[in-house]
C-alpha cells in the first residue's frame, strides 16, 4: 500500500483519476488505495437505493472488512439488516449474500491477504 498525507479524493498522487466504476447494475466502487502484489486493497462501495446484488453468494479467498458509512444494507438469504454504524469482519471463506439496499448505502471496504492466522 502506497503511503501518502491528504490530498483530493478524486485524484490518486501517484496513479491519476479515481473513478466510480459500477461493478453491478446501480453498485459502484472506487478503489481508494491498492497493492495488487501483496493483496491488500481498500474501497468506496456505493449502492443506489433499492438495489439488489447480481450474485447471490459471495465466498473470498481473502479478509474483508467492511464498514457501513450511511444507509442501509440486508442479508436477503440469512436475514439481518444493518444500517450506518455496522461493521463486519470476514475471514476467507466465509459465505455470505445476496444483499439489498432499501435506502441506498456507502461502504468503506478494506481487502487483505489471508496470513493463515486464526
Amino acid at each position: 500500500m502506497e503511503q501518502f498525507e491528504f490530498h483530493a479524493y478524486a485524484r490518486h498522487p501517484t496513479t491519476g483519476d479515481r473513478a466510480w466504476v459500477e461493478i453491478e447494475p446501480n453498485i459502484h466502487q472506487m478503489t481508494l488505495n491498492e497493492d495488487a502484489d501483496a493483496g491488500r486493497k481498500t474501497v468506496l462501495q456505493r449502492w443506489q437505493p433499492k438495489t439488489a446484488n447480481v450474485q447471490q453468494n459471495f465466498v473470498h479467498d481473502y479478509v474483508e472488512e467492511i464498514f457501513i458509512v450511511q444507509g442501509d444494507l440486508a442479508d436477503t438469504k440469512r436475514g439481518g439488516k444493518w444500517e450506518a454504524g455496522a461493521y463486519a469482519y470476514r475471514k476467507p471463506g466465509m459465505e455470505h449474500g445476496p444483499f439489498y439496499s432499501e435506502h441506498g448505502c456507502l461502504m468503506f471496504i478494506v481487502i487483505l491477504p489471508d496470513t493463515g492466522s486464526p
